[in-house]
């Protein structure tokens, strides 16, 4: 067991010189003798092959390095000695080292430690229980389990090899890194000194307070705390996850800037945001995305897709959790029941509610939503309410022809199963055209009507009952009797081709008007009459197939 154990050691050794023969260090060196310089006592034995023993206070040197040793066998003939106890080797100006026994060959100008094994250069400590120094290549090995420490910094791995001309360390096999910053896992890492610089190679995690980092490949400066990692890396907290092709992250500073297919996940309230370019500042609360930017919210079976120039998410510190989703530039969205487009739209996670400003338009099924502002609430993945501040119109198409519109300064929409199923349309000024059809299809009439407010209950998306309050004025046209460009309410627009048709086509461009769409109007529209009417009157349109006896 023993010849195998030392076989191991001689491979490594030979493995270790052959590797790093490569390199320029390997120069041709005059062989020197070595000298004693100091001894308490000396004996000398022919009979074990010309050997001096040296006892007490021993100090050797061999060109430009000093060793000292308790005792020592000196083999004059073979230009070597065996070192024991307190063994010191001052190697240069900066590295030392120290062990219980030392083997020393002159010639090769190569030594093997064992036991108690300690390196020291400048600030730097590694200790193992066997170690070779090749003075030739300026490199010490070990082949079995060491630690190092520099600083507030522990590393340790089950080999590896110093150069201490260039003040490198590389470790390989079960790397670990440990210091009050962090903690590194890795399978390989080359640590310049000099520098302060680690590169790392393999499987690596990097866990610190904020956040835990994934890669494969990267580097991490030690002075400035910044780390990069590329080939895919993963970084994660309790709550939000961020993948990308490469990741730059500034501990300092609490930046972490991620490139190329970047996807971060906020799994608390169920929201990716993607992009080519993603900025999260940890202290600040804060990430961005740009770059061919969109988010995803995946709360039950339907998501919602949100595409803008740029993306805001800001999230609670303390909780680690998502609050609010901000989307600014060329703003589209996508749900199979609901897309809509603006300039600028916010979507506070908690509450699930999305505000939509600046020309902003929403589709709902078979209907157009516009408004000086529009805000939603969505609920269990579907649409709760709508409410239109300012200018509100909805259009809807007939299913013949024609268009069904509501226009009033505010509307209120309240949702069942994705359809409108109550309308409130309030602000002195509520106006509506419907085209009103029996259940066959028939065209019964086109019904114009105008109060200071109204309110309009909806089944299987058809009118179902209309109240008007104060200032009520109804008439219901052949179609013959009314002309076309009277079949538009003020300010009429029918934006389809704006409208996202999926989930991939909230990335294509709209202008903000849609000029072809519009209706101006040749004439004066046709006024309601001015008739006197009670300001508390309430008039109900009934359902279709009673509306027509009625009339």
């Amino acid at each position: 067991m023993k010849s195998i154990k030392w076989f191991i050691v001689s491979l490594f050794v030979l493995m270790s010189q052959v590797i790093v023969a490569q390199e320029q260090d390997t120069v041709q060196r005059k062989k020197t003798r070595i000298n004693i310089l100091h001894y308490d006592v000396a004996t000398y034995s022919k009979s074990m092959g010309d050997v001096q023993r040296l006892i007490g206070h021993v100090k050797m040197r061999h060109d430009s390095a000093y060793f000292f040793c308790d005792s020592a066998y000196y083999y004059q003939k073979n230009n070597s000695f065996d070192a024991y106890q307190n063994v010191h080797i001052i190697v240069n100006d900066s590295v030392e080292i120290f062990s219980d026994l030392l083997n020393y060959d002159g010639d090769t100008r190569f030594a093997e430690f064992h036991d108690n094994v300690h390196l020291r250069d400048d600030s730097t400590n590694l200790y193992t229980e066997y170690l070779t120094y090749d003075r030739n290549l300026h490199l010490a090995s070990y082949p079995d389990s060491a630690t190092t420490i520099r600083g507030d910094k522990t590393l340790k791995s089950h080999y590896g090899y110093y150069r201490d001309r260039i003040k490198e360390f590389s470790f390989f096999e079960n790397v670990e890194v440990f210091s009050p910053k962090y903690q590194m896992y890795t399978d390989t890492l080359f640590y310049n000194t000099d520098i302060e610089k680690m590169w790392f190679q393999g499987p690596t995690t990097i866990i610190n307070k904020e956040n835990v980092l994934e890669g494969k490949h990267g580097y991490y400066l030690v002075n400035e705390d910044h780390v990069y990692l590329d080939r895919r890396p993963f970084m994660h907290n309790e709550t939000q996850l961020m993948w990308s092709d490469s990741i730059f992250y500034d501990r300092n500073r609490g930046l972490a800037q991620a490139y190329s297919q970047v996807d971060m996940i906020d799994t608390s309230y169920k929201v990716v945001m993607r992009g080519d370019y993603v900025e999260m500042w940890e202290n600040r609360g804060l990430s961005f995305a740009t770059d061919s930017a969109y988010a995803i919210s995946y709360d039950g079976g339907d998501s919602l897709y949100i595409h803008g120039d740029t993306l805001f998410m800001y999230f609670d510190k303390k909780k680690e959790e998502a609050k609010k989703l901000i989307a600014r530039r060329h703003v589209r969205f996508f749900k199979s029941d609901l897309q809509g487009k603006c300039d600028t739209l916010t979507y506070l996670v908690e509450d699930s509610i999305i505000r939509m400003r600046v020309a902003p338009i929403l589709w709902a099924e078979d209907s157009q939503m516009t408004g000086t502002d529009i805000d939603i609430k969505i609920k269990e993945s579907t649409v709760e309410w709508v409410m239109q501040k300012g200018n509100a119109f909805i259009i809807s198409q007939d299913t013949i022809e024609g268009f069904n519109q509501i226009k009033g300064k505010d509307i209120t929409s309240l949702f069942k199963d994705g359809d409108i199923h109550h309308v409130n349309v309030d602000g002195d000024q509520a106006e509506t055209i419907y085209w009103i059809r029996d259940d066959d299809g028939g065209l019964i009439g086109i019904d114009v009507s105008k109060s200071a407010t109204m309110v309009i209950e909806m089944e299987n998306q058809n009118v179902s009952i209309i109240k008007s309050f104060k200032g009520i004025d109804e008439t219901m046209y052949p179609e013959t009797d009314l002309q076309e460009n009277s079949r538009y309410l003020q300010g009429f627009k029918w934006h389809d081709e704006a409208r996202p048709k999926d989930k991939d086509d909230i990335f294509r461009r709209i202008e903000a008007e849609m000029p072809q769409a519009e209706v101006t109007p040749k004439e004066t529209p046709i006024e309601p009459s001015t008739e006197a009417t009670e300001e508390t009157e309430i008039k109900e349109a009934q359902p279709k197939r009673h509306r027509q006896k009625r009339e």
